[in-house]
């Protein structure tokens, strides 16, 4: 028997065959709009099935360490990339979202039932996937940062006390900032969340000095011991200041099952063939929705060779590239002896069956303090000293540096 959302789609023909060649009231359009909703909402819920249910439960479980989080190191508020704050705030709606295009071409006659169908499915579970495993890397990142606060753990930067989970505009200075560097009673550690992505540019002989960011992987979460403020280091390859640790994150059962297909661009590009691109991209899409004829200059296209990895050795090969002192790989569930044992052959230590319990991190929360260095250049002040200081520095409009400073000289 067929889904209830494919008889919404016959009335929305229907109705659309009708006004094909009369004005489109505005009664109309709102009917459309309820009705095309209304389609979403049933796809969604049919392709999507159980998965809701465990997606509310993982969002649970990320918004509790959440405020356990904020509450212990006295953050303002952790920020998530735009597609994943909209997926937190709403997952339904978020998948919804997916297949606006989708859905106005198949009421226009211009996507068949059948393309509908593929297309919205595969963009529905994509985006399910991809959202889920970044609740799961998030949550584990917070709870491992919530039990270094319990050694006394206080962030040093961000100074703000936003913490953004995301990486979008931090690296358009042409450096790689951390996402986080928490001072503990060790010491400082620096914190990078696939960090390894490519910083601004403005011309040809940039771009060439950046290039190989581009083809760089990028593992979940790199540890640096002290303060690390700028990881990027152009002479390296990849050009990253190599790691103290590597933690990779893999919240599938069967994630070393899986294989990713890694795209390699083999000869770097100019600014100006970039931008070539971009315009033949813009020009194609308007094109298709235009009916326009015409066509940019043409350019040879970018030599590219894809490369299929099991997911398995593409952890073991993270370690090979970027020599981390240390790796660990954490899994929700529990890894068969055979994958255990290949990984820690390769020198990499197994954490799973994690799911969402907090006390089974706290091993790993072990081994990243374990990597903690002090640093002269950086002084933690708590308690009613530091309130006194920012107090009469708010008073006298003087930077809480100059007080101190002030403070020295006396004595």
């Amino acid at each position: 028997m067929e889904s209830d959302w494919r008889e919404i789609y016959r009335e929305i023909r229907k109705n659309f065959t009708s006004f094909r060649k009369a004005k489109i009231s505005r009664e109309f359009s709102e009917k459309l709009t309820k009705d095309l909703d209304y389609l979403k909402n049933l796809f969604v819920e049919e392709v999507s099935g159980e998965n809701l249910k465990v997606t509310s439960e993982w969002i649970s479980n990320l918004k509790s360490i959440l405020r356990d989080v904020c509450l212990k190191l006295g953050l303002e508020n952790v920020t998530f990339p735009p597609e994943l704050k909209s997926f937190i705030d709403d997952p339904k709606t978020h998948l919804k979202k997916k297949l606006f295009t989708y859905a106005m071409d198949l009421a226009r006659g211009k996507m068949s039932l059948k393309m509908f169908e593929d297309r919205g499915r595969r963009a529905i579970q994509t985006s399910l996937q991809t959202n889920l495993r970044n609740i799961y890397q998030s949550w584990i990142f917070l709870t491992l940062i919530s039990h270094l606060s319990e050694d006394g753990g206080v962030v040093v930067y961000p100074e703000c006390r936003y913490l953004s989970l995301e990486r979008s505009g931090k690296q358009k200075v042409s450096i790689i900032p951390p996402n986080i560097v928490i001072s503990t009673s060790r010491g400082l550690l620096s914190f990078f969340l696939e960090a390894p992505r490519p910083v601004s540019w403005e011309d040809t002989n940039d771009l060439k000095k950046v290039w190989s960011l581009y083809k760089a992987m990028r593992p979940d979460i790199l540890v640096y011991s002290g303060m690390i403020m700028n990881i990027l280091e152009i002479d390296l390859d990849p050009p990253i200041k190599k790691p103290d640790l590597i933690i990779e994150v893999k919240e599938l059962e069967d994630w070393y099952q899986r294989t990713r297909e890694i795209k390699r661009i083999e000869q770097p590009i100019s600014a100006e063939e970039w931008r070539f691109m971009w315009l033949r991209g813009l020009w194609e899409g308007l094109g298709k929705e235009l009916g326009a004829r015409t066509e940019p200059e043409k350019i040879e296209d970018v030599s590219r060779k894809n490369v299929k990895l099991r997911e398995l050795e593409l952890v073991k090969l993270y370690r090979e590239v970027y020599k981390p002192k240390k790796m660990i790989l954490v899994a929700r569930c529990p890894s068969p002896p055979n994958v255990r044992k290949n990984l820690e052959e390769n020198g990499i230590m197994v954490i799973d069956n994690v799911g969402f319990d907090r006390d089974k991190l706290r091993k790993l929360s072990e081994i990243v303090l374990s990597y903690a260095t002090s640093s002269e250049d950086v002084l933690i002040l708590k308690g009613e000293l530091a309130r006194a200081i920012y107090q009469k520095s708010r008073e006298l409009g003087k930077h809480p540096e100059f007080l101190i400073k002030k403070i020295i000289e006396v004595i």
